[in-house]
């Protein structure tokens, strides 16, 4: 939730809820796609063919795994 979706919530007097652990798994999902462009990039470019994804997939499942979670204490 940003700062207006906040302020606007709290003015209509609506729920207000905070998830721990979410922005720390957002940022993580976030560097992957960056990672996954700059990847992509590169094999556009040809300067790489067959990129080791290993790593990527695995922090991904970290990812996945830890919205999983979040979402089981939440619902």
């Amino acid at each position: 939730m940003n700062f207006t979706e906040f302020v606007t919530n709290s003015a209509l007097n609506k729920k207000i809820i905070k998830i721990d652990g979410l922005t720390d798994v957002l940022k993580e999902i976030k560097a992957i796609g960056r990672n996954l462009n700059q990847l992509t990039t590169l094999c556009n470019m040809g300067k790489i063919v067959y990129p080791d994804l290993t790593d990527l997939k695995a922090d991904y499942a970290k990812a996945i795994e830890a919205l999983d979670e979040i979402a089981r204490r939440c619902g």
